[in-house]
């Protein structure tokens, strides 16, 4: 292992070393670090918001919108894919516009696309239409939440306290799915699943556009710089990037932990009903998980600064995939209850932790110079190949007609992801 990394470092320095020379004095002063807290925790409550009524509520849909529908496991997992794939479309956008322009209009405008694409779904008569909606406020999702949000936490936050703030900021949207999925449920039981996204797509249009109208914006220094103003910043050019294995090994890291942790995500309340747990208590454990990811941001957020990146996911990782093992205990008549919490504790706290530790990982070894455009453009990348996870999962469950291959599968590509975590080493760019 220790000459892949040699290789990979040897690769990367000699690509890096043809033009890449950087006059430290040119780069901007360290904005006001009140101001960018005060950013970071609205950002935070803004995906609270929208990830807890949108991405965090796709797997509580499922069973009524396939019941109302009269569509198949695969048919309704589809939705899932759909919103997916359109999200993950938009944050390579979202990324090069954020590293040349003022986010306010981007960030917002991503918000409005969302509420509009779940209005359109709440009133859409069958599932094609339906996923066609749900796609298109997937473009909004990713327009107004995590490259945006993790992109301004960079340009705000000092760099040693950045794995703090990305952890706040998916502490956040973990808060969404610990508050969100029991009142939607019980709405959606009550109401209708309609009336439930007609609810989220209002919370949407009355709480984040204020937010983001108010707060969404670059330091004082970055907003009347130059156009080029990306030249002054240590790093690499995007082209430079695209031919280093680091980079590479970065984006299969993404590919393979997003796409286990999204099968698990939206399987999850099915799985569950299915081995006998009524959909209130899923729902309950649903928003556990919720709560773990929470701590987890937190904890692993606070330690950031002083154990390497690395290793954490490393440790993480193994955690998270005996949690994914212990799920499949869950049917179990005495020991189904201790297996999911044991699951809810182990994978809820670090199935996140590639979304918060990958920035920082990508900003130590690429650095901030067009930091926004390469983290779309990994996220681009993976997300396209994680967003059919759902869809896979749905499919070997209607082939099989038991969840058991798809979990194994699951927790397969999770520990997959292991080397591309360990290749990664710890370089920083000066």
């Amino acid at each position: 292992m220790a000459r892949w990394q040699q290789t990979a470092a040897a690769l990367d320095n000699a690509t890096a070393a043809q033009d890449f020379t950087i006059p430290p004095a040119r780069v901007p002063a360290l904005p006001d670090q009140r101001q960018g807290w005060r950013l970071v925790l609205g950002l935070a409550l803004v995906l609270c918001v929208i990830f807890g009524t949108t991405l965090n509520a796709l797997g509580l849909y499922t069973l009524p919108i396939s019941t109302a529908l009269h569509s198949t496991s695969e048919q309704a997992a589809r939705i899932a894919t759909a919103f997916m794939v359109s999200m993950t479309l938009a944050m390579p956008l979202a990324g090069w516009l954020l590293d040349r322009t003022a986010p306010r209009l981007v960030m917002t405008a991503g918000a409005a696309l969302a509420a509009l694409g779940y209005l359109l779904a709440a009133r859409s008569p069958d599932i094609d239409r339906l996923t066609l909606a749900l796609a298109l406020g997937g473009l909004g999702v990713g327009a107004s939440t995590y490259v945006p949000a993790i992109t301004l936490a960079t340009r705000w936050i000092a760099p040693e306290r950045q794995g703090l703030a990305f952890g706040v900021l998916l502490g956040g949207a973990a808060m969404g799915a610990v508050v969100f999925p029991i009142g939607l449920t019980h709405l959606i039981s009550t109401l209708g699943w309609r009336d439930a996204m007609q609810a989220s797509a209002a919370l949407i249009l009355l709480v984040c556009m204020p937010l983001l109208l108010w707060l969404a914006r670059l330091p004082d220094a970055s907003m009347t710089a130059s156009r080029n103003a990306t030249e002054e910043v240590p790093g690499h050019g995007i082209g430079q990037v695209l031919r280093m294995p680091r980079y590479w090994l970065w984006i299969a890291m993404q590919l393979l932990l997003t796409l286990s942790s999204l099968g698990i995500y939206i399987a999850l309340v099915p799985y569950l009903v299915s081995a006998g747990y009524s959909a209130q208590t899923a729902a309950v454990f649903y928003a556990g998980i919720g709560a773990a990811a929470l701590a987890g941001n937190f904890l692993f957020g606070a330690v950031s600064h002083r154990w390497e990146a690395r290793n954490i996911l490393l440790l993480g990782n193994a955690v998270g995939t005996a949690g994914i093992l212990c799920l499949l205990v869950a049917p179990h008549p005495a020991l189904g209850l201790l297996a999911v919490v044991a699951f809810s504790l182990s994978w809820g706290t670090t199935f996140n932790l590639v979304n918060q530790l990958s920035p920082l990982l990508l900003v130590q070894a690429m650095g901030q110079r067009n930091f926004g455009s390469l983290l779309g453009i990994g996220n681009l990348v993976a997300g396209l190949g994680s967003a059919f996870g759902p869809q896979l999962v749905g499919h070997l469950v209607d082939a099989t007609h038991t969840y058991t291959p798809a979990l194994l599968l699951c927790a397969v590509l999770a520990a997959s992801a292991s080397l591309p975590i360990a290749l990664q080493g710890h370089r920083h760019v000066d």
